[in-house]
This record gives C-alpha cells, sequence and structure tokens, in this order.
C-alpha cells in the first residue's frame, strides 16, 4: 500500500500470512490500485484502515491500495465523482442528498455506528437551548445540514452564525462561543488547555446518524465489487486488530503522514471510541450499516427539509456488502 497526500494539520498475522497464501496467484497478479481518501488529515479515526496497510491486510486481499488525507480545503464527494477515487469517507446522509440531485453516490459501510460530531461549549452551558444568543462558530457543510433544524427546534438564531474555521482559539479567548467539534479532536485540544468544556453530540438531539460512513459510486459498484468487498473486509480487520492487539502499527504511520498528531491524542481518541461504544457492541461486526437506520436517516433529512418528501434513499445505501466485513469487535 503507497500513502499518498502528505497533509499535516488536524485475528492475527499468521492468518493474514495464510490467506494470502490461499489468495494466490490474484495477491500476486498486479493489482490495479484502489483509490481511498479519508475525510481528514491521519488521525485514530483512520487508525483501522492504517492498520490494515501496516499489517499486510489489503495485501493478502490481493489489493494495492492508495490512501490519501482529506482536509478542509478538499471536496471529497466532487473527486470521487469526477473518478480521482473508487472510495471516500462520507456520510450515507451525503450519499442521500447527492442522489436527490442527481449524483450517483451509494453508501456501502460505516466506520462509527453513531455520528460522533457535535458542539462544544464552556462548562456554563447545562442544555442545548441555553445557547440561545451565544456565537456559534459552523463550517458551512454543518450549516446548510443541521443548523436549520437545530434553529427551528431549540430557537436558535441565524445571526448567532459565524464560520468555523478549524481553529479552536476563538473558544479558547471568548467563554461566550462555541463550536462545531468532533469528540475525539476539539474537545482534546481544549482539555489540554485546561478548559472545562461541555460536549453536545448532535445525534442526541438529531438523529442516530452513522459516523464515517465509506461511499463510492454507481460506476465503481459496476465495475469492482469484489474489490471493494476486499477492501471493506480487510479494512475491518483492521480496525479488529487495532483495538485488540498492538495499536502501533497504525500509530505510527499516522504520525508519520501527520506530524501534528500525538501519540497521547490517538490513544485519548481510542478511549473515547469504547466509552461511546462507536462500533456497537462486543461480538457483533465492525463496519455493516442496516435499512431501518438508514431510513430514520432518510426521514429525519426531510423533516429537516435537507430532502423532498418522495426522495428515495434505497439507491443511496448498499447493503450486500454486510456479509464482507466479518471482523468483529472485541470484548475489551
Amino acid at each position: 500500500m503507497t500513502m499518498a497526500g502528505g497533509w499535516i494539520g488536524r485475528r492475527d498475522m499468521m492468518a493474514g500470512i495464510g490467506a494470502a497464501g490461499l489468495l494466490g496467484g490474484r495477491a500476486r497478479a498486479a493489482a490495479q490500485p484502489f483509490r481511498f481518501l479519508t475525510n481528514w488529515y491521519a488521525q485514530a479515526e483512520h487508525a483501522g484502515f492504517y492498520q490494515a496497510a501496516a499489517k499486510g491486510f489489503y495485501a493478502a486481499e490481493g489489493l494495492d491500495v492508495t490512501m490519501e488525507a482529506g482536509g478542509p480545503q478538499v471536496n471529497g464527494a466532487q473527486l470521487l465523482l469526477a473518478g480521482h477515487y473508487d472510495m471516500i469517507i462520507g456520510g450515507a446522509d451525503e450519499a442521500m442528498t447527492a442522489r436527490s440531485r442527481g449524483m450517483p453516490m451509494t453508501a456501502v459501510a460505516t466506520t462509527f455506528q453513531k455520528s460522533l460530531g457535535g458542539l462544544l461549549a464552556h462548562a456554563d452551558i447545562g442544555r442545548l437551548e441555553d445557547l440561545r444568543g451565544h456565537t456559534i462558530l459552523l463550517s458551512t457543510e454543518v450549516r446548510a445540514a443541521v443548523w436549520p433544524y437545530l434553529r427551528r427546534r431549540f430557537g436558535f438564531d441565524d445571526g448567532q452564525v459565524r464560520p468555523y474555521a478549524y481553529d479552536i482559539r476563538p473558544f479558547v479567548l471568548d467563554p461566550g462561543v462555541a463550536i462545531q467539534a468532533f469528540a475525539t479532536s476539539e474537545p482534546y485540544a481544549v482539555q489540554q488547555k485546561g478548559i472545562p468544556y461541555k460536549f453536545f453530540m448532535l445525534a442526541d438531539y438529531t438523529v442516530e446518524n452513522y459516523g464515517n460512513a465509506l461511499v463510492t459510486t454507481e460506476a465503481v459498484l459496476g465495475t469492482r465489487r469484489d474489490a471493494i468487498a476486499r477492501f471493506l473486509r480487510a479494512s475491518m480487520r483492521g480496525w479488529a486488530d487495532w483495538l485488540a492487539h498492538d495499536p502501533s502499527p497504525a500509530n505510527d504511520a499516522i504520525r508519520k503522514a501527520n506530524p501534528m498528531m500525538s501519540e497521547a491524542q490517538i490513544l485519548w481518541s481510542r478511549g473515547i471510541f469504547l466509552s461511546l461504544g462507536v462500533f456497537g457492541a462486543a461480538g457483533t461486526p465492525i463496519g455493516p450499516m442496516a435499512p431501518a437506520r438508514c431510513r430514520a436517516v432518510r426521514d429525519f433529512l426531510v423533516a429537516a427539509g435537507l430532502l423532498p418528501p418522495d426522495a428515495d434513499w434505497t439507491r443511496a445505501c448498499d447493503f450486500s456488502f454486510n456479509p464482507a466485513m466479518d471482523a468483529r469487535l472485541p470484548a475489551i
């Protein structure tokens, strides 16, 4: 596996060797690269993919995976649709919205069974509605996706919103400011500065959405279904291995790709994953999505005015790869 895009900012090994042998000629043949784009600079949220690469799980599946890192200026959906990548980290909701606009995106799996996005407020904010009148920093994407719903439900006002530049300094300097946040990112940075905070996970107030879903296109589905299945199987095996065994192969690769990322933050994030149960219950497969959950996401998007009432979500989510993802969450 090759790792490109040096963005700076923000079963055991013997089983793998056995799998490679069983694959025989397929694993040894020159493979068409499988191009994968993450959604941010290298971090713990991508650890399973880095672990799968470092421990040879992709190679054992006969895959030559090229992974590149996203960032605030990288439009993953646009690059996916243009054919630059076979898979990106995106969202099931994103795929549904794209489909409603005639763009053939499809979510085929998920990293996390719950989304980790939220709002970070100062410790004196007891309830989400207490943010009325406070400045809230949001990215364009979050403002478009959930702000209209939050505004209507909690009585917020558009005048409260300012652009979020992925910089915690406004929060640090102004006790009246709240910012959008990811449970394993901004809270860690604020904690390092000794600032008490309150984190409101948006899934508790909107819909229990998936986090870091894996999204592809109709064109790739039509030509590379077997490669997708092998990529997903190896990736989820990577996550199970990183959680149950030595995480250092992925951690070292992450820090090499992103020197601003510390070992301490990666391990802290791992603890948050476990405490929040983001992979589901021990013994359950990592990665599959469920029709009922996706239907609930679609219904929320319709209620929030982000999808038309007749929107069909079924082409935006493909559950046929669920059986391929046989790695299960270890009991930790």
